[in-house]
């Protein structure tokens, strides 16, 4: 099984800093999304989340998921919503917040859940879990089925 601990640095950072700046210019576009962030500070959350969804296009086979705020597809084709956050204590957050997106039906979340803990002064990254749907949540699976 490939590894799921990985630097930031170690990333195409070319392709890296282009895909986070894209998003992050879209985000700042509209006054919604941007609420009162500056660019930069918008910038800098993007790039933090999107180190994982670059690690598994790069490194796992996975590919970009062009449409607007989506971020990446397995290599078995399913729609794959990725999050970084900063510590375990975080995840029954994420876990919260992606139930309650998932309900919404015209945000087409995905199944498919993939957390990664990092430490935004290391770049350091580690798989948490891939949790998937199950009708009501988002449920870890066992790490054997990781891709």
């Amino acid at each position: 099984m490939i590894s799921m601990k990985f630097n930031a640095r170690e990333l195409n950072q070319d392709h890296y800093v282009r895909r986070a700046k894209e998003e992050a210019s879209q985000i700042y576009a509209k006054p919604d999304t941007r609420r009162g962030r500056s660019f930069v500070n918008i910038l800098q959350t993007t790039l933090y989340g999107h180190a994982p969804e670059v690690y598994l296009i790069d490194r796992c086979g996975f590919t970009d998921d062009e449409r607007p705020y989506k971020d990446v597809i397995d290599t078995d084709g399913n729609y794959v919503e990725v999050k970084a956050t900063k510590g375990d204590y975080y995840v029954p957050y994420v876990l919260k917040r992606a139930n309650e997106a998932k309900q919404i039906t015209w945000k087409k979340y995905p199944d498919i859940l993939y957390i990664f803990i990092g430490d935004k002064k290391t770049a350091d990254y580690e798989l948490e879990g891939v949790y998937k749907w199950n009708g009501t949540q988002f449920v870890l699976q066992p790490t054997t089925n990781i891709v």
